[in-house]
């Protein structure tokens, strides 16, 4: 009956998911039209099937190409959630930085992958160009939670594995 209970337990904390980050860094990344463009620069990362983002952060400094102004490169995650790191400031400028985080709730599918555009919103100043890109030393931290199922699954074999002892 103990080791029962014991095993109960292994797999209870088996089941939780502890939360992760990772920072990702964004140096030389380039803006260069609309979403979905075919010249914009993707970021591809492997966080795990199922795994829920919980918040995003960033410590960056952009640089515009004249005439594009700040406030219009963005970056959208998974196609669900955008952010605007430069929001407001209507005006061209170099090695400006912005930091901040905000809240998310994406959850991941079956791939397991955050994919991050770098894009323009309101205008593309230069059709066919670079607006603006992000300057050495830039990055972006992703704090996540893993899903739990798989380590439920390893849980759920070690009391498998405790019942055939007996």
């Amino acid at each position: 009956m103990k080791k029962t209970i014991a095993l109960a337990a292994v797999a209870a904390l088996a089941g939780t998911a502890v939360a992760q980050s990772i920072t990702i860094d964004v140096s030389g990344v380039n803006s260069w039209g609309f979403s979905g463009d075919a010249q914009n620069e993707f970021i591809d990362v492997f966080l795990g099937a199922g795994a829920s983002i919980t918040s995003i952060a960033w410590d960056v400094n952009l640089t515009t190409v004249a005439p594009s102004w700040l406030d219009e490169n963005t970056m959208t995650f998974n196609g669900a959630q955008s952010i605007n790191v430069a929001a407001g400031d209507a005006f061209t400028g170099t090695n400006v930085n912005y930091a901040g985080s905000t809240g998310s709730a994406i959850v991941l599918d079956g791939t397991g992958m955050l994919s991050i555009e770098v894009h323009e919103v309101g205008f593309d100043d230069i059709a066919g160009g670079v607006d603006s890109f992000y300057e050495q030393g830039s990055s972006i931290t992703i704090n996540y939670v893993p899903a739990p199922g798989a380590l439920a699954v390893l849980g759920m074999g070690g009391l498998v594995a405790g019942r055939r002892r007996r």
